[in-house]
């Protein structure tokens, strides 16, 4: 005679097990959100040196650079969203253009648990157009104003570009 396998057992599906599946969910969701400042710079920005009647070329090419940063100790978002927006202007140059318009950005911060010897991860998305224009491009990243830095000295171990 061939006895079937025994069955695993069980937990019965009762209101209260179901219910105290999405309390532990919605514990888990806050405290993954308490561990994170996310900031952006808003709707696309162009700086108002590049602004007005023919000051750019009616062509424009958009343009993204994903950066992950690893920073130790603090993080100076303002640093960083330099760093990005260079890159980007590096890429515009490599295709012709000297200026970027209609900039915006998306800032992530990660915060370590043990903030003292812990790593920030930050993640940046800057957005912009290309373009030329006989007027220099600003150098500098759009609505600084809205930057939340975590204070302290940073200090960047590593540097990803990734596709964003």
């Amino acid at each position: 005679m061939i006895s079937s396998p025994p069955s695993p057992s069980r937990m019965p599906l009762t209101v209260s097990s179901v219910a105290n599946v999405f309390v532990k969910l919605r514990r888990v969701k806050e405290n993954s959100k308490a561990d994170t400042l996310d900031f952006a710079s808003g709707e696309p920005i162009t700086h108002p040196s590049l602004c007005g009647e023919d000051a750019t070329c009616k062509r424009r090419v958009p343009l993204v650079q994903g950066d992950l940063f690893f920073c130790k100790g603090a993080v100076d978002v303002s640093k960083l969203l330099r760093a990005s927006r260079a890159s980007l202007l590096e890429k515009a140059e490599f295709l012709g253009a000297n200026v970027l318009v209609e900039e915006s950005w998306v800032c992530n911060i990660r915060i370590p648990k043990n903030r003292k010897d812990g790593t920030f991860r930050v993640q940046i998305r800057y957005y912009a157009s290309a373009s030329r224009s006989s007027r220099p491009d600003s150098q500098k990243p759009v609505a600084v104003d809205k930057v939340h830095n975590v204070p302290g000295l940073m200090t960047v171990v590593e540097r990803e570009e990734f596709a964003p």
